[in-house]
């Protein structure tokens, strides 16, 4: 490992004297430095970071430009949630730890954490310094890739919510069903309406899926485009590849013939153009 790399531990702190105190700094000194330490790496945990200024601003930054984190969750101190929160948004290599037998909570229950114990022949053995090494190689070899929490960035909301929905990006908001599959669960009646609505014919589905519903009896209304519409120019993107309004008209013509040819061998399938 190289010599210059820096671990930053977040773990529950206390007050000096107390049980918490104590029973950080054993981890620390028994389990986490010396694992660190055969590795080549420095440890720095928040209360003991020397540089002048606020401890808060840096340990943001301790998290964010170290090679590593590790963060032991016993006790379930917030403020070591709130840290290792940070650590996840920013896709940091994080090993997490805490106390055998501890309840472990919802939000983290399905990561990989080492549980470990502060027994006398625990630490007499050095029986969790490997197995902490192990973790450590694993998050810091060249292909490992921490949980992307957020998919990519975050959209600040700060400026409302339509500047929200304007500016997310579509996977902020999971995976989008597939039209075929919605229209698919229709059982009353089903309206479809767009501009060209090409991606009905865009494979074998939307042909397949309007033909059940025809055969189930489920009403479909059709509503498109006409492609003489003075709106059409205003409703479409010619920012986007293939969105210009000659593409646009070939594409709603096209359209209108697919549906009306639906229209003609089903009773109960409706196609109009405005």
């Amino acid at each position: 490992m190289d010599s210059n790399k820096k671990c930053f531990v977040i773990s529950p702190i206390g007050l000096p004297g107390s049980d918490i105190r104590e029973r950080a700094d054993n981890a620390l000194d028994y389990i986490i430095e010396p694992a660190l330490k055969e590795l080549s790496i420095e440890a720095h945990r928040a209360d003991r970071l020397l540089d002048p200024g606020l401890i808060t601003d840096q340990m943001i930054s301790a998290i964010l430009n170290y090679d590593l984190c590790i963060a032991d969750l016993s006790g379930h101190n917030p403020n070591v949630f709130y840290e290792l929160a940070i650590a996840q948004a920013a896709e940091r290599p994080v090993v997490l730890m805490k106390l055998a037998g501890e309840f472990i909570p919802f939000d983290v229950k399905d990561y990989r954490i080492i549980e470990y114990d502060l027994k006398p022949i625990s630490m007499k053995t050095d029986r969790w310094i490997p197995v902490l090494k192990e973790q450590i190689n694993r998050v810091l070899a060249p292909g490992y890739k921490p949980p992307k929490l957020l998919n990519g960035r975050i959209t600040s909301k700060s400026d409302g919510f339509r500047s929200f929905l304007i500016n997310a990006r579509s996977e902020e908001f999971g995976d989008p069903p597939r039209y075929h599959e919605v229209v698919q669960q229709a059982r009353q009646y089903c309206c479809l309406m767009g501009v060209s609505l090409k991606v009905w014919a865009a494979s074998d589905d939307g042909r397949r899926v309007l033909q059940d519903l025809a055969a189930r009896r489920v009403p479909v209304k059709v509503l498109i485009m006409d492609t003489e519409n003075p709106g059409l120019d205003a409703m479409i993107n010619s920012d986007l590849p293939f969105e210009d309004l000659q593409t646009v008209k070939r594409q709603t013509r096209q359209m209108a013939a697919y549906f009306q040819s639906i229209a003609a061998e089903n009773p109960s399938f409706e196609m109009r153009q405005m």
